[in-house]
Protein backbone atom coordinates (compact mmCIF):
# COMPACT_ATOMS: atom_id res chain seq x y z
CA UNK A 1 0.00 0.00 0.00
CA UNK A 2 2.97 2.22 0.56
CA UNK A 3 6.34 1.94 -1.04
CA UNK A 4 9.60 3.44 0.01
CA UNK A 5 11.63 5.51 -2.35
CA UNK A 6 15.00 7.21 -2.15
CA UNK A 7 15.06 10.93 -2.77
CA UNK A 8 18.82 11.42 -2.54
CA UNK A 9 18.97 13.39 -5.79
CA UNK A 10 16.68 16.16 -4.52
CA UNK A 11 19.51 18.01 -2.81
CA UNK A 12 17.99 21.43 -3.39
CA UNK A 13 15.00 20.61 -1.16
CA UNK A 14 17.34 19.61 1.65
CA UNK A 15 19.25 22.87 1.40
CA UNK A 16 16.07 24.94 1.47
CA UNK A 17 14.81 23.31 4.67
CA UNK A 18 18.29 23.17 6.25
CA UNK A 19 17.52 19.63 7.42
CA UNK A 20 20.20 17.18 6.25
CA UNK A 21 18.05 14.15 6.98
CA UNK A 22 14.94 15.19 5.01
CA UNK A 23 14.41 13.04 1.95
CA UNK A 24 16.36 10.12 3.42
CA UNK A 25 13.27 7.96 3.95
CA UNK A 26 10.19 8.59 1.79
CA UNK A 27 7.01 6.50 1.82
CA UNK A 28 4.95 6.47 -1.36
CA UNK A 29 1.44 5.16 -1.69
CA UNK A 30 1.07 1.89 -3.53
CA UNK A 31 -2.10 -0.15 -3.08
CA UNK A 32 -0.39 -3.39 -4.16
CA UNK A 33 2.48 -3.31 -1.64
CA UNK A 34 2.22 -4.39 1.99
CA UNK A 35 5.92 -4.82 2.75
CA UNK A 36 8.95 -2.79 1.79
CA UNK A 37 12.71 -2.93 2.33
CA UNK A 38 14.85 0.17 2.23
CA UNK A 39 18.45 1.25 2.69
CA UNK A 40 19.93 4.61 3.63
CA UNK A 41 23.02 5.62 5.65
CA UNK A 42 23.80 7.36 8.92
CA UNK A 43 25.29 10.18 6.88
CA UNK A 44 22.08 10.57 4.87
CA UNK A 45 20.16 10.89 8.15
CA UNK A 46 22.47 13.62 9.40
CA UNK A 47 24.19 11.24 11.86
CA UNK A 48 27.61 11.19 10.25
CA UNK A 49 29.33 11.62 13.64
CA UNK A 50 28.14 8.12 14.57
CA UNK A 51 29.66 6.66 11.41
CA UNK A 52 33.30 5.50 11.43
CA UNK A 53 35.37 2.69 10.00
CA UNK A 54 34.49 0.76 13.17
CA UNK A 55 30.75 0.94 12.48
CA UNK A 56 31.20 0.21 8.77
CA UNK A 57 33.32 -2.86 9.50
CA UNK A 58 30.81 -4.24 12.01
CA UNK A 59 27.93 -3.57 9.62
CA UNK A 60 29.74 -5.56 6.94
CA UNK A 61 30.16 -8.48 9.34
CA UNK A 62 26.42 -8.30 10.10
CA UNK A 63 25.64 -8.51 6.37
CA UNK A 64 24.49 -4.88 6.04
CA UNK A 65 25.50 -3.24 2.76
CA UNK A 66 24.87 0.15 1.17
CA UNK A 67 22.72 -0.36 -1.92
CA UNK A 68 23.27 1.33 -5.26
CA UNK A 69 20.26 3.59 -4.60
CA UNK A 70 22.31 5.56 -2.04
CA UNK A 71 24.29 7.50 -4.60
CA UNK A 72 25.43 10.40 -2.42
CA UNK A 73 26.93 8.29 0.42
CA UNK A 74 28.05 4.98 -1.14
CA UNK A 75 30.71 4.46 1.52
CA UNK A 76 28.63 5.41 4.55
CA UNK A 77 27.37 3.21 7.37
CA UNK A 78 24.26 1.41 6.07
CA UNK A 79 20.86 1.71 7.73
CA UNK A 80 18.40 -1.00 6.68
CA UNK A 81 14.68 -0.46 7.24
CA UNK A 82 12.03 -3.17 6.91
CA UNK A 83 8.38 -2.09 7.05
CA UNK A 84 5.03 -3.91 7.10
CA UNK A 85 2.00 -1.84 6.09
CA UNK A 86 -1.54 -2.47 7.30
CA UNK A 87 -4.43 -0.60 5.73
CA UNK A 88 -7.43 0.46 7.80
CA UNK A 89 -10.28 2.87 7.24
CA UNK A 90 -8.72 6.29 6.61
CA UNK A 91 -5.52 5.06 8.24
CA UNK A 92 -2.30 3.26 7.47
CA UNK A 93 -0.21 1.55 10.13
CA UNK A 94 3.51 1.10 9.56
CA UNK A 95 5.39 -1.42 11.69
CA UNK A 96 9.09 -1.61 11.03
CA UNK A 97 12.54 -2.48 12.26
CA UNK A 98 15.77 -0.53 11.82
CA UNK A 99 19.10 -2.30 11.55
CA UNK A 100 22.40 -0.46 11.63
CA UNK A 101 25.61 0.05 13.62
CA UNK A 102 26.61 3.24 15.42
CA UNK A 103 29.96 4.23 16.87
CA UNK A 104 30.08 5.22 20.53
CA UNK A 105 32.93 5.95 22.90
CA UNK A 106 33.88 3.38 25.53
CA UNK A 107 33.02 4.89 28.92
CA UNK A 108 36.19 3.39 30.39
CA UNK A 109 38.97 4.05 27.88
CA UNK A 110 37.29 6.33 25.34
CA UNK A 111 38.10 4.11 22.35
CA UNK A 112 35.42 3.75 19.63
CA UNK A 113 32.88 0.99 20.15
CA UNK A 114 30.58 -0.51 17.49
CA UNK A 115 27.01 -0.89 18.78
CA UNK A 116 24.62 -2.96 16.68
CA UNK A 117 21.11 -1.46 16.54
CA UNK A 118 17.86 -3.41 16.12
CA UNK A 119 15.08 -0.91 16.83
CA UNK A 120 11.34 -1.44 16.31
CA UNK A 121 8.93 1.36 15.48
CA UNK A 122 5.27 1.92 14.64
CA UNK A 123 3.67 4.86 12.87
CA UNK A 124 0.02 5.63 12.29
CA UNK A 125 -0.73 7.65 9.16
CA UNK A 126 -4.19 9.17 9.06
CA UNK A 127 -6.00 11.32 6.53
CA UNK A 128 -7.59 13.29 9.38
CA UNK A 129 -5.64 16.14 11.01
CA UNK A 130 -3.91 15.20 14.25
CA UNK A 131 -5.07 17.27 17.19
CA UNK A 132 -3.04 17.37 20.36
CA UNK A 133 -5.13 15.91 23.21
CA UNK A 134 -6.08 18.20 26.07
CA UNK A 135 -6.16 15.34 28.55
CA UNK A 136 -3.91 12.30 28.62
CA UNK A 137 -5.35 9.10 30.04
CA UNK A 138 -2.88 8.22 32.82
CA UNK A 139 -4.06 4.62 32.68
CA UNK A 140 -1.97 4.23 29.55
CA UNK A 141 1.17 5.13 31.50
CA UNK A 142 0.46 2.65 34.28
CA UNK A 143 -0.62 -0.16 31.95
CA UNK A 144 -4.36 0.15 32.46
CA UNK A 145 -7.22 0.93 30.10
CA UNK A 146 -4.90 0.80 27.09
CA UNK A 147 -7.77 0.94 24.62
CA UNK A 148 -8.28 4.64 25.40
CA UNK A 149 -4.99 6.43 25.08
CA UNK A 150 -6.28 9.98 24.63
CA UNK A 151 -9.58 11.70 25.18
CA UNK A 152 -11.20 13.27 22.17
CA UNK A 153 -9.77 10.83 19.60
CA UNK A 154 -12.69 8.43 19.65
CA UNK A 155 -12.76 4.67 19.77
CA UNK A 156 -9.61 2.92 18.65
CA UNK A 157 -8.34 -0.61 18.28
CA UNK A 158 -5.95 -1.89 20.90
CA UNK A 159 -3.02 -1.83 18.49
CA UNK A 160 -3.73 1.76 17.47
CA UNK A 161 -4.06 2.93 21.06
CA UNK A 162 -0.54 1.68 21.76
CA UNK A 163 0.95 4.17 19.28
CA UNK A 164 2.20 7.36 20.92
CA UNK A 165 0.83 10.74 19.91
CA UNK A 166 4.12 11.87 18.35
CA UNK A 167 4.08 8.76 16.12
CA UNK A 168 0.77 9.73 14.50
CA UNK A 169 1.22 11.63 11.27
CA UNK A 170 -1.23 13.54 9.13
CA UNK A 171 -1.19 11.95 5.68
CA UNK A 172 -4.15 13.22 3.61
CA UNK A 173 -5.41 11.01 0.82
CA UNK A 174 -4.48 13.65 -1.73
CA UNK A 175 -0.79 13.25 -0.85
CA UNK A 176 1.24 10.58 -2.61
CA UNK A 177 4.26 10.50 -0.30
CA UNK A 178 5.39 11.41 3.20
CA UNK A 179 8.84 11.96 4.69
CA UNK A 180 9.45 9.99 7.91
CA UNK A 181 13.20 10.63 8.07
CA UNK A 182 12.88 12.58 11.32
CA UNK A 183 11.27 9.61 13.09
CA UNK A 184 13.99 7.24 11.93
CA UNK A 185 16.65 9.71 13.02
CA UNK A 186 15.02 10.21 16.44
CA UNK A 187 14.87 6.46 17.01
CA UNK A 188 18.59 6.14 16.35
CA UNK A 189 19.27 9.05 18.71
CA UNK A 190 17.56 7.08 21.48
CA UNK A 191 20.12 4.30 21.00
CA UNK A 192 23.02 6.56 22.02
CA UNK A 193 24.17 5.47 25.48
CA UNK A 194 27.00 6.42 27.83
CA UNK A 195 27.34 2.85 29.05
CA UNK A 196 29.09 1.46 25.97
CA UNK A 197 32.15 -0.68 26.76
CA UNK A 198 34.71 -1.86 24.23
CA UNK A 199 35.38 -5.04 26.23
CA UNK A 200 34.05 -6.37 29.56
CA UNK A 201 37.67 -6.60 30.73
CA UNK A 202 38.57 -3.06 29.68
CA UNK A 203 41.03 -1.58 32.20
CA UNK A 204 40.18 2.00 31.34
CA UNK A 205 42.46 5.00 31.73
CA UNK A 206 44.92 5.85 34.49
CA UNK A 207 43.32 8.51 36.70
CA UNK A 208 46.67 10.22 37.15
CA UNK A 209 48.33 10.34 33.74
CA UNK A 210 45.42 9.36 31.47
CA UNK A 211 47.28 6.48 29.81
CA UNK A 212 45.22 3.69 28.26
CA UNK A 213 45.91 0.73 30.54
CA UNK A 214 44.75 -1.74 27.87
CA UNK A 215 47.70 -0.93 25.61
CA UNK A 216 50.33 0.55 27.92
CA UNK A 217 51.64 0.46 31.46
CA UNK A 218 52.31 3.38 33.75
CA UNK A 219 54.16 3.76 37.04
CA UNK A 220 51.65 6.07 38.67
CA UNK A 221 50.37 3.51 41.16
CA UNK A 222 53.91 2.43 42.11
CA UNK A 223 55.05 6.00 42.52
CA UNK A 224 52.01 6.77 44.65
CA UNK A 225 52.78 3.87 46.99
CA UNK A 226 56.40 5.00 47.36
CA UNK A 227 55.28 8.56 48.00
CA UNK A 228 52.56 7.59 50.47
CA UNK A 229 53.44 4.37 52.38
CA UNK A 230 50.38 2.26 53.22
CA UNK A 231 50.93 2.71 57.00
CA UNK A 232 51.59 6.46 56.92
CA UNK A 233 54.35 7.71 59.31
CA UNK A 234 54.77 4.19 60.69
CA UNK A 235 55.41 2.70 57.30
CA UNK A 236 59.19 2.79 57.73
CA UNK A 237 59.23 2.15 61.50
CA UNK A 238 61.41 -0.93 61.12
CA UNK A 239 64.05 1.02 59.22
CA UNK A 240 63.97 3.80 61.84
CA UNK A 241 64.49 1.38 64.73
CA UNK A 242 67.35 -0.37 62.98
CA UNK A 243 69.03 2.96 62.34
CA UNK A 244 69.02 3.80 66.08
CA UNK A 245 70.85 0.58 67.07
Amino acid sequence: MISLDFEGEEKEDVEETASPWEGAVIYKRNSSISHVEYCTTLERLGLGKLSTEVSKSRASVMGLRVTKAVKDYPFGTPVHISVDITKKKHKLRLDGIIKTVITLGCNRCGEPVAEGIFSNFSLLLTDEPIEEPEIINMGMIFGEDKTKTFTGIGEEDDDEASIDFEDRLYFPSTEKKIDISKHIRDLLHLEITINAVCDPNCKGLCFSCGMNLNTSRCNCSKQEVEKNPPFGPLGNLKQQMQAKK
